[in-house]
């Protein structure tokens, strides 16, 4: 059974990657256009689901180790909805804009 755990744990990671990125890439620009807020549901429900599956078939009454990856995966899509919901005002009123914050300054070196 721990070789089944370790691969639902390798997927978790790997489906989990892609969230701190997404969560730092609508920070910076601080728009939702393009981005379904019914996935993100959709996703979150996929994650809650797997936490119950995991509570239910739990031995002894503890869920194994890689229910804590189903609820930081979980915790993720839930700070991307806020954040959809967040900046999703600001997409939709027209005339306003929340600017994206400016690139950090370019080092060049001075080759003389």
């Amino acid at each position: 059974m721990f070789a089944a755990e370790v691969f639902e744990a390798l997927m978790l990671i790997c489906f989990g990657w892609a969230w701190p990125v997404a969560i730092a890439k609508t920070l910076k620009v601080r728009k939702v256009h393009g981005k379904s807020v019914v996935f993100l549901f959709l996703v979150l429900l996929g994650y809650l689901s797997g936490i119950a599956a995991k509570v239910i078939t739990a031995h002894g009454g503890v869920p194994d180790w890689v229910t804590i990856l189903y609820v930081a995966n979980a915790l993720m899509v839930s700070t991307e909805i806020s954040l959809y919901f967040r900046f999703r005002q600001a997409d939709d009123m027209v005339g306003v804009t929340i600017e994206p914050e400016p690139p950090a300054a370019e080092v060049v070196e001075d080759e003389s």
